[in-house]
């Protein structure tokens, strides 16, 4: 709406219009309509419907004008019938759309002829303050509700001696869009540009003090990177860090938190009911011994788990033991023994259903859980 004022302020003081489109629905509609009207009290009249019908269009994109006719007819307390016709202008200014209801505020001026009875009509000139909402329900027809305030003059025909009166209005309408959509530019003396932006990183070069940023840096108002340190040495920056004094050594996720890596041995396999390992397994734990050497600052728990075959304490004794005798290989063959713990847990961490053969072979592991 500025660039639509300062065109015309220019124009009016002999400035040359160059540049610039604005652009808006500027199709004509018709607003078939109805008020629910309570009359002045004074009028000593009911309170009763006026069907209306008006025609206008927008003028730009926030501006519209109407030209409204309405009629309606009450009854008089005193007896009789008030019929009152009107017909004037409309113009309402249209504010920002919010969820979908554009806010609207505006003034009508008209004429109304007012017949009590067969009496001679009265003519009196009309004002109103208008506060109304706007609905599209498609792209050609909007819901407008909206409350008026309607003053106009003496009608010695109502009441004598009175010289003014007020009714409010609840109006509701459809105003339905006739013809294809089209646009419509009001030219303006503004030309304007999309700030340019060299190093793409999101501040312009009129205000960027680094204009050499390099791209996807992480910068300040000013167009210059912000040091981002990463003080527990994770990995992750400490403006993203969730977790910003995770212990050394620890893997994290992309937050900077702790997550839990499990490394399942499979191959590690013992006698039955016994904690002796198979032939099978050495190869196994050989590479898991590389690995660990590989990593040399993760620390690791040896989990031992059996099926549900024996009971919980047997269970439970028997996978301390080969959770201890995987430990022991391990620190035997080079991995340092404050960088492990071992533990069993029997039965109580399935990773399958016990009621088959499949399963229990699937439950009788040993993990190294890194820490």
């Amino acid at each position: 709406m500025k660039k639509v004022l300062l065109g015309v302020t220019m124009a009016l003081a002999g400035g040359t219009v160059i540049a610039g489109d604005q652009n808006f629905d500027n199709r004509w509609y018709v607003k078939p309509n109805v008020s629910v009207t309570k009359p002045d009290t004074d009028k000593n009249i009911s309170s009763g419907l006026e069907m209306g019908l008006a025609v206008g269009k927008f003028l730009t994109e926030k501006v519209s004008l109407d030209f409204e006719l309405a009629q309606g007819t009450m009854d008089s307390k005193s007896g009789g019938e008030l019929e009152q016709r009107t017909y004037g202008l409309i113009g309402r200014y249209h504010f920002t759309e919010n969820t979908g209801f554009t806010p609207y505020l505006g003034l009508g001026f008209g004429v109304m002829n007012s017949t009590l009875d067969t009496s001679q009509d009265n003519r009196q000139a009309t004002g109103s303050f208008i506060g109304g909402l706007s609905k599209a329900l498609t792209d050609n027809v909007h819901l407008k509700t909206e409350l008026r305030y309607r003053m106009e003059n003496a009608d010695d025909s109502i009441r004598p001696r009175d010289d003014k009166f007020g009714d409010f209005l609840f109006n509701a309408g459809l105003a339905v869009m006739l013809g294809e959509k089209s646009t419509e530019s009001t030219k303006t003396d503004l030309i304007e540009q999309a700030p340019i932006d060299s190093d793409k990183d999101g501040v312009s070069d009129a205000k960027d003090r680094c204009p050499s940023s390099p791209s996807g840096s992480n910068v300040d108002g000013s167009g210059c990177a912000i040091v981002d340190n990463d003080d527990d040495n994770d990995g992750v920056p400490n403006s993203k860090d969730a977790c910003p004094n995770s212990k050394a050594g620890a893997v994290v996720g992309s937050d900077g938190c702790e997550v839990q890596v499990v490394i399942e041995l499979q191959g590690v396999h013992f006698d039955t009911d016994k904690a002796t390992l198979k032939p099978e397994s050495i190869a196994i734990l050989n590479a898991a011994v590389k690995t660990l050497g590989e990593h040399g600052t993760i620390l690791v728990e040896v989990a031992g788990h059996t099926d549900s075959t024996a009971s919980d304490a047997y269970n439970k004794a028997l996978s301390d033991r080969r959770a201890k005798v995987v430990y022991s290989y391990l620190v035997d063959h080079g991995v340092a023994a404050d960088r492990m713990t071992w533990k069993g847990y029997g039965e109580s961490q399935p990773i399958a259903t016990n009621d088959t053969e499949a399963g229990k072979a699937k439950n009788r592991r040993t993990e190294l859980i890194v820490k």
